[in-house]
């Protein structure tokens, strides 16, 4: 994990390339959809949860306060006839994380509920200090080829601390090839708040909102993305009367390109998650 980050925020862009978003509330018959999806799996009595064995837990319905960790759907609206399902698969058997476990990404057919493609992203729902607090889909128009419209996947994690908040939303995309779920980039930091502090006022604050914008250019066969960040800076202190008052430093613009590889979009280190 990182110490301190970049805010980063995913914007508008070219071709309305903005989030749209939706957690449980799009999954119907949640408990019949996971019953579709691992036909192995022990329902709990209530319906609410499903064990895969040995101990892995699924859960279909979460209060809100761990709404992380119960299904996410979302109507893929380039693919209207498409549910984008994630799942995520904690292990109850855990160590010293608070939550261990993967998350899996299902294609479903809406009528008939058959999973038509997936992909199992192990890890991503491990967490410990920095706990995760929000998983969602993203179905801005990432029309990244003629035929090929991607839909991306954030996760925003969060260490809640008076001397040194931190906050973190990371961005992958995935795109279908003939009947494969893939991911097509992998890790770009696009939220987040990162400081340090005396808690009182005086402190260093690090903040930048990065623009995503699809590009004319291509590379094998895939348009170019093009990243635009704006940094900002601030120093906070007590004046002579004891008020803090804010010292922001100027904006810094940074313009990156991201150009397909033939397998995926290499992120620049600078946006990139910690550990990739």
């Amino acid at each position: 994990m990182r110490i301190v980050l970049p805010v980063l925020l995913l914007g508008a862009a070219l071709a309305s390339l903005s989030p749209a978003r939706a957690g449980a509330g799009d999954c119907g018959d949640a408990a019949a959809l996971l019953q579709q999806a691992y036909p192995e799996a022990r329902k709990s009595a209530d319906g609410a949860s499903f064990t895969l064995a040995p101990h892995t837990s699924i859960a279909a319905t979460l209060p809100e306060s761990d709404a992380p960790f119960g299904l996410i759907c979302k109507i893929w609206p380039a693919h209207d006839d498409l549910l984008l399902v994630a799942v995520p698969l904690i292990d109850r058997a855990n160590g010293d994380h608070l939550h261990v476990g993967d998350i899996e990404l299902l294609v479903v057919d809406t009528n008939t509920l058959r999973v038509r493609q997936r992909l199992l992203q192990p890890g991503l729902m491990t967490d410990d200090m920095i706990v995760i607090e929000k998983v969602e889909f993203d179905t801005g128009r990432y029309a990244l080829a003629p035929d090929v419209s991607a839909f991306g996947l954030r996760i925003e994690m969060a260490h809640h601390s008076l001397t040194a908040p931190f906050t973190e939303t990371d961005l992958r995309l995935y795109a279908i090839t003939g009947d494969t779920l893939r991911v097509v980039l992998d890790g770009l930091v696009v939220a987040g708040h990162s400081g340090d502090s005396d808690g009182s006022c005086a402190g260093y604050f690090h903040s930048s909102q990065v623009s995503l914008m699809i590009s004319p250019a291509s590379h094998h066969g895939y348009h170019d993305i093009t990243a635009v960040e704006r940094s900002n800076t601030d120093n906070p202190s007590p004046d002579q009367n004891g008020e803090c008052q804010s010292h922001p430093a100027k904006s810094v613009k940074r313009t990156y390109r991201l150009r397909y590889d033939g397998n995926r979009y290499p992120v620049p280190a600078a946006l990139k998650v910690m550990g990739l």
